[in-house]
């Protein structure tokens, strides 16, 4: 029988605080410094005494003036399985519209046939890459990435702090916030 916390829906490893600032980071527009929750990393303002992410105290975990490079590497890799994914449903988008000018090709000779089908062509290949990129890749790509994402954060908890196996920012574990 599911538990009441797995009907839950699950809440993202990264805040979208920390998202942008990992983004900025990594495009050199942020230093790696500032003030940020010791459990999640989320940048915290002077005066929080709780993150707004996973609920954390600061009395419980202090806060660290730099996100670990761990963390930005798995942000690093996230990014990059989405685009991968993002990309490959793109191409698959374009290899249909180019299916289907090939497709259509054969049809006829006459020449205004010919200049249709170029037409087509490039309406179709924008056209299916956009729909499956765009709208279907960008699904399945941020889909994908997140759960590789909640496992290597499982994994850098693990490292990070030994016993911390399987819990995720902002669950509670015996009165404490991980």
């Amino acid at each position: 029988m599911p538990t009441q916390a797995s009907n839950a829906p699950e809440a993202p490893v990264f805040s979208p605080r920390l998202d942008e600032v990992l983004a900025e980071m990594i495009k050199g527009q942020a230093p790696n410094r500032g003030r940020f929750c010791g459990n999640c990393y989320t940048p915290l303002a002077e005066e929080r005494r709780m993150c707004p992410h996973c609920s954390a105290a600061t009395s419980d975990r202090p806060p660290v003036d730099r996100v670990p490079a761990e963390v930005i590497a798995m942000f690093r890799a996230l990014r990059r399985r989405e685009s991968i994914v993002v990309n490959s449903f793109a191409f698959l988008g374009l290899f249909l519209g180019v299916a289907l000018f090939l497709g259509l090709f054969l049809v006829s000779d006459a020449l205004w046939w010919r200049i249709v089908d170029i037409i087509i062509l490039v309406v179709a290949s924008r056209l299916f890459a956009a729909i499956l990129g765009g709208g279907l890749g960008d699904e399945v790509g941020y889909r994908f990435a997140r759960r590789r994402l909640a496992r290597e954060w499982r994994a850098f908890a693990e490292t990070r702090e030994p016993g911390t196996r399987n819990r995720k920012p902002g669950t509670k574990d015996q009165g404490r916030v991980v």
